[in-house]
């Protein structure tokens, strides 16, 4: 009996032994997968604004083959055909995705489909061969098995979305690398600003083509306070300096308005909205700087001119930042003074008293139109 209990005990292990060496995990292993062109697709297409809404393309695919019985997720990935084949600055996008689970579809609109070629860095107004490919991923990122579907070129022509601008333009200067003015958005063109330095001189306003290109602009002369398309007469800077350019191309208006440029607030010396420590300019960055003490934890920010009418408030959020560049932004006209009076920004660290303070550089650059930043940097000195 003993003998037949070890038999069978040494039969089952034997058994065990061999069903565990024979059992076999699933392995995952990238066979591929087919993403399908609409046929209803027009090659070359043409974006339009208006239409922006409207269904460009569907794109449907197959499901990925990873070798084993489970669901991908995925993305869309697009690339300029011409400039990148082989996607190393592709973008990536879910616009338009079926979300129900393992669909493997995407209604894709013009307005979406624009956007991702506006963020494409070789993107331009004319007719572009665009790859698009899916991409699908098993597993979490540290150990996912990704693949690729085939391709599928779309020729299509897209609009820009960058911010209308404009050049202020000395006579017998370059536009391309003079002063510029952008509007709010890419639909308007009524209100274009800038703050620029401008030399004693005759200038007239230059609109770039619908690509952004200065090589056939409109040029826009003066008469009194009034834009004339393909007029004569400039408009003559007497003096040297400092100028916030604003431009309406539908009312055709412009007007220029010299300012300083300074620091206020709570966290400076002296206080009050009325009062600022000016900023120096410095034309080779085209930056405003200053070397300043701010008082830990109060609050401070920008403004063009002086006293209690300034030309323009800049307000920044949160705490200054002295690692990175922030941005600022103009305060809408009319603004409530007291509503701005300390400052927007937090100079960084707690509030003690009055006496504690931590030493700044502060640079401001307000020569890029619409696109204003700030940086705080620490001196040790």
């Amino acid at each position: 009996m003993k003998n037949i209990l070890k038999i069978s005990t040494l039969l089952f292990a034997i058994i065990t032994l061999w069903s565990c060496t024979n059992d076999k995990d699933p392995v995952v292993s990238a066979n591929g997968f087919e993403l399908r062109k609409d046929a209803s697709v027009v090659s070359p297409s043409v974006l339009l604004d208006e239409n922006s809404a409207s269904v460009f393309s569907r794109f449907e695919w197959d499901r990925a083959n990873n070798g084993v019985a489970t669901a991908s997720s995925y993305v869309l990935v697009i690339s300029d055909h011409d400039a990148d084949p082989n996607f190393t600055n592709a973008v990536e996008s879910t616009f338009g995705f079926n979300l129900a689970l393992d669909a493997r579809e995407a209604n894709i609109t013009q307005g979406d489909f624009n956007t991702l070629l506006n963020q494409l860095p070789t993107f331009n107004c004319n007719e572009m061969n665009i790859d698009v490919r899916v991409k699908s991923k098993l597993g979490v990122s540290t150990n996912a098995l990704y693949q690729y579907s085939n391709p599928v070129t779309i020729a299509v022509k897209g609009y820009p979305k960058t911010l209308p601008i404009l050049a202020f333009v000395k006579d017998g200067s370059s536009a391309s690398n003079s002063a510029k003015l952008a509007s709010v958005d890419y639909k308007t063109f009524t209100n274009y600003e800038g703050y620029m330095y401008l030399e004693a001189g005759d200038y007239k306003f230059y609109k770039p083509d619908a690509c952004g290109e200065f090589s056939n602009p409109s040029i826009y002369g003066v008469s009194g306070n009034t834009l004339v398309q393909a007029g004569p007469t400039s408009y003559t800077v007497t003096t040297t300096g400092h100028y916030l350019v604003k431009a309406d191309l539908v009312a055709n208006t412009f007007s220029l308005t010299s300012y300083s440029f300074g620091i206020f607030g709570a966290a400076t010396r002296p206080f009050g909205f009325a009062n600022i420590t000016p900023m120096v300019y410095d034309v080779a960055s085209k930056t405003w700087k200053l070397t300043i003490e701010l008082i830990n934890g109060k609050k401070f920010g920008f403004k063009t001119g002086n006293g209690s009418t300034p030309v323009s408030i800049f307000k920044g959020t949160g705490t200054g930042s002295t690692t990175e560049t922030s941005p600022i932004t103009v305060v809408p006209t009319p603004y409530v003074a007291a509503d701005y009076g300390d400052g927007t920004i937090k100079a960084p660290g707690d509030y003690v008293d009055l006496n504690t303070k931590t030493k700044y550089d502060v640079i401001v650059d307000i020569s890029n139109p619409r696109n204003y930043t700030y940086q705080l940097v620490l001196n040790p000195n």
